[in-house]
């Protein structure tokens, strides 16, 4: 029912053809769109967007932009989309659009379908069977290599925050030091007024010899 939905959906939008309206690939692996059009739409606007209705579908990227996963090419003819180390999450419905100025933009759309299917991918390289392991590979290493990149600036925070934290005991410390001192030099200086009337107080007077 829901693929007769949007196989009606996409009748109005003849100007945009994707070339496979169900995608199916595996999890860290990589999955190509090609999306056919009009040679007059070659200098308007692409994107790609994610959704099941059309009309609210969330935009990834639009041409000429990329994403760290996200490929747009624009050949004139042809939107070429590749999106990278897939994961469980990227399942879905996704649309290649057109965008026009005084009419609704031209899109087509596919079920992009996510196998988690990496051990046996793994035994079929081992075996000779399927090279496409290596760009599972790949993925791994730059998601170890994201995850260090956090680790370094974890770290970088907490030394930041610890040496603020050091800044902050220290003039503390110097602050109440000084309000010791400046403490004390009013104590002392109480006590040498209090001496000094008490001695002079303490004087008798010598009578005068007549």
């Amino acid at each position: 029912m829901g693929l007769f939905i949007l196989l009606s959906l996409a009748l109005f939008s003849d100007a945009m053809v994707m070339d496979e309206k169900v995608k199916a690939s595996f999890v860290l692996d990589t999955a190509s769109a090609v999306c056919n059009y009009d040679a007059q739409y070659k200098d308007h606007t692409k994107y790609w967007c994610r959704g099941y209705f059309r009309d609210y579908c969330t935009i990834i990227a639009f041409t000429p932009n990329s994403t760290n996963r996200v490929a747009l090419t624009d050949t004139g003819s042809q939107l070429i989309v590749t999106v990278s180390c897939l994961t469980k999450e990227d399942m879905g419905w996704y649309w290649c659009g057109i965008q026009r100025d005084f009419a609704r933009d031209d899109m087509d759309f596919t079920e992009l379908i996510v196998n988690d299917n990496t051990e046996d991918e793994a035994n079929d390289f081992w075996s000779g069977k399927d090279p496409s392991i290596q760009r599972n590979r790949s993925c791994r290493a730059s998601k170890i290599v994201h995850k260090a990149d956090h680790s370094r600036m974890s770290i970088l925070i907490i030394c930041i925050l610890m040496t603020g934290l050091g800044i902050i005991s220290i003039i503390s410390h110097l602050s109440k030091r000084r309000r010791t001192q400046r403490n004390r030099r009013v104590v002392t200086g109480k006590v040498l007024s209090r001496s000094s009337q008490i001695n002079q107080a303490s004087v008798i007077p010598t009578p005068l010899a007549l």
